[in-house]
């Protein structure tokens, strides 16, 4: 049994939809309503059999989430006990539903720099402009233009929930165009690409959304294998 009741078992959805039991829905729901941060134990970990991030909005309680789909070739579909879910394209928030303030699309992903500033930088633009669209809480739809740098910093070894892992740190220095305000996204990327933890800023003016892998079924950690 996982620690503080986290997951008994999981909502397992692949491609199509298929059936979440009570027992594992009632198990998930317990376990989200702790307010106190989520943790697994490296047994636990080793154990643990989906796939599943640490997510922490800025100043609020961490949370465990797991994936749910996945829509090929690249988009992650991971959920929490209330549904709400957060897309992931090569590690980047690109949609998010059932949140207060909603993520709704990203334009350009082709030509997002974090597809290849890592593995093949010799051809891969370091600039990015692109389209977010908003829906916030009260109804209101928004587009912001955003315009960003990518810079690829350095090595750093991480102490990661499975344990010791190196990474190289890609800094993203952002603007929204129609407000002028800046942000700075961090990803740590292997050499393969695969991102293991990040920063980002989804939605201006609201904190930053900090996710850190914990497991990452079919591969192995420090792998080569694509993401």
């Amino acid at each position: 049994m996982i620690r503080n009741g986290l997951f008994a078992g999981f909502l397992l959805i692949l491609a199509g939809c298929t059936a979440v039991t009570d027992e594992v829905r009632e198990t998930v729901e317990y376990a989200f309503k702790d307010t106190e941060d989520a943790e697994l134990s490296a047994e636990e970990i080793d154990n643990f059999p989906y796939t599943s991030l640490y997510a922490q909005w800025q100043g609020r309680a961490r949370s465990l989430i797991v994936l749910g789909f996945v829509n090929k070739p690249n988009k992650y579909h991971f959920i929490t006990a209330e549904k709400e879910t957060l897309v992931l394209e090569n590690g980047r928030i690109t949609r998010t539903q059932s949140l207060d303030d909603n993520l709704l699309s990203v334009s350009n992903l082709k030509n997002d720099p974090l597809r290849c500033i890592v593995t093949t930088p010799q051809s891969c633009n370091d600039t990015w402009q692109r389209a977010y669209d908003y829906q916030f809480d009260d109804g209101t739809r928004v587009s912001r233009n955003v315009q960003s740098t990518f810079t690829v910093k350095h090595h750093e070894q991480l102490d990661m929930p499975y344990g010791p892992a190196t990474a190289i740190l890609v800094e993203e220095a952002g603007e929204f165009v129609l407000t002028g305000e800046r942000f700075v996204n961090r990803f740590w990327v292997e050499p393969d690409g695969h991102v293991i933890k990040s920063e980002q800023r989804i939605i201006p003016n609201k904190p930053l959304l900090n996710l850190t892998q914990v497991t990452w079924i079919g591969r192995t950690n420090n792998s080569e294998s694509a993401q």
